[in-house]
């Protein structure tokens, strides 16, 4: 009989913590991520007690049954967006009653809407000699008109922090605060489905994560990203070491030196890791992309599609009139629905388009690069290769399937795409159908 002494049950138990980390990581390195099926009718929550009846598949079907009356949707934008884009962004939510705040650099009323200058509040010091507060001041002086309008971009870093303080201060009752850009999608259905799995008490941000190096990881922006009730009264509560933000909100920028930072997303990481808030990447769920340009394939086919990004007017109309006539509109939306909204497009081979290949590049006027039927081959030699594209003595292959755009001739270069249209079908064949909406865990 073998003796249980205290080192061997040590031994025994950082054995046993050892073999359930490796094996509760090992889907990072030998397989494909961790997910959970979402739910097409979350169960009542700690936040909703009792269950709204959510018509899904109908337009604004969480907002109009009440389901998400405790959500606010933050848009931040430049002046310069308001007159061209505005009408359009708030059309697009038709009837819904959404609880929505507006934010920009400069204040106005657009459509019985108003439009919150995020920087109104600012202390003198910090707009002091800083070249882009040139631009501002101007914005206001010539009511919007000046050609400093266009520049704008330039104060947008500057609006994340007041912005979050101001947001607070002006909502202290909702849960959960979703943070878009004009030109963001969002699958309201699939919010609703996500946002019932989480409680808004606890300290929560959401989004795609993007990893600088030796910074924070923080959720891009245009993606969108969201954060809880937890999160903001940590973010106020640290905001009162800088300023009395209880009266006089957006006055400051949390001790960061903004001026030197990149991008406002990256910022407002800094700040909630100071909070002791750190970002859980959903992603592909939250997405960068717009359908013409994701990446359909193993990491784009049964997860849900929770937002999309760099959407046109256009990209906006067409993708309501397809998701009013989907079958079965009431389940989650996943990105193998959303490739049959381009799959009309996705023919043997187009001139005049990028198809975006960009896994393998090949040059030179002697190989792949030498000719479309070059390229073509180098494509079929390759086994995981979904489609190319060719253009001067360059080809390039891809292992995922993604529709692009069209590519007027540079020069004496002309772009040439084309696509495996048998292997395409024969990776559908195998991983559809989904056997429900994919809910990835969070990476980090």
């Amino acid at each position: 009989m073998v003796r249980l002494t205290p080192t061997r049950l040590l031994c025994a138990v950082v054995f046993l913590c050892t073999f359930i980390a490796f094996f509760s990581s090992s889907s990072l390195f030998f397989g494909r991520r961790g997910f959970d099926i979402m739910l097409e009718r979350p169960p009542p929550s700690r936040s909703r007690p009792s269950a709204p009846n959510v018509p899904f598949g109908d337009e604004c079907a969480p907002f109009l049954s009440g389901a998400m009356d405790d959500v606010t949707v933050v848009v931040k934008m430049t002046s310069s967006d308001v007159k061209p884009q505005l009408r359009s962004f708030l059309g697009r939510f038709g009837r819904c009653r959404v609880d929505i705040l507006l934010f920009s650099d400069r204040e106005q009323e657009f459509g019985g809407w108003k439009v919150i200058d995020a920087l109104a509040n600012l202390k003198p010091e910090y707009r002091y000699n800083n070249p882009d507060f040139e631009v501002y001041d101007e914005i206001q002086r010539s009511n919007g008109t000046s050609e400093k309008v266009n520049e704008g971009w330039r104060l947008d870093r500057y609006k994340f922090l007041p912005m979050m303080e101001l947001t607070a201060h002006m909502r202290p009752e909702t849960n959960w605060f979703i943070f878009v850009e004009m030109n963001s999608y969002v699958n309201w259905d699939n919010m609703y489905r996500f946002l019932a799995k989480f409680n808004p008490e606890t300290p929560h941000y959401f989004g795609s994560p993007v990893w600088p190096k030796k910074r924070p990881t923080f959720a891009h922006g245009g993606s969108g990203f969201v954060v809880s009730r937890g999160t903001m009264n940590r973010v106020v509560a640290r905001g009162r070491m800088f300023a009395e933000n209880h009266r006089f909100p957006g006055t400051h920028f949390f001790g960061k030196n903004v001026r030197n930072e990149c991008c406002g997303d990256e910022v407002l990481a800094h700040v909630l890791k100071d909070c002791g808030v750190k970002v859980r990447g959903y992603w592909p769920m939250f997405n960068g992309e717009k359908p013409t340009t994701v990446k359909f394939g193993p990491e784009h086919w049964c997860e849900a599609v929770l937002t999309l990004h760099n959407m046109g007017d256009g990209d906006f109309d067409d993708l309501w009139r397809w998701e009013t006539n989907r079958q079965q509109p009431s389940k989650p939306l996943t990105f193998e629905d959303l490739y049959t909204y381009v799959e009309s497009a996705i023919v043997d081979e187009k001139d005049d388009w990028s198809n975006m290949s960009e896994d393998v590049i090949l040059k030179g006027s002697k190989g792949a690069g030498k000719s479309v039927d070059a390229c073509k081959a180098a494509c079929g030699k390759d086994k995981r290769c979904f489609q190319y594209e060719h253009f001067g003595d360059t080809c390039r292959l891809a292992h995922v399937i993604r529709l692009g755009h069209g590519q007027a001739p540079e020069g004496n270069a002309k772009w040439t795409s084309g696509w495996m249209r048998g292997r395409i079908g024969e990776f559908r064949k195998a991983n559809s159908p989904c056997s429900g909406a994919h809910f990835v865990h969070p990476n980090p």
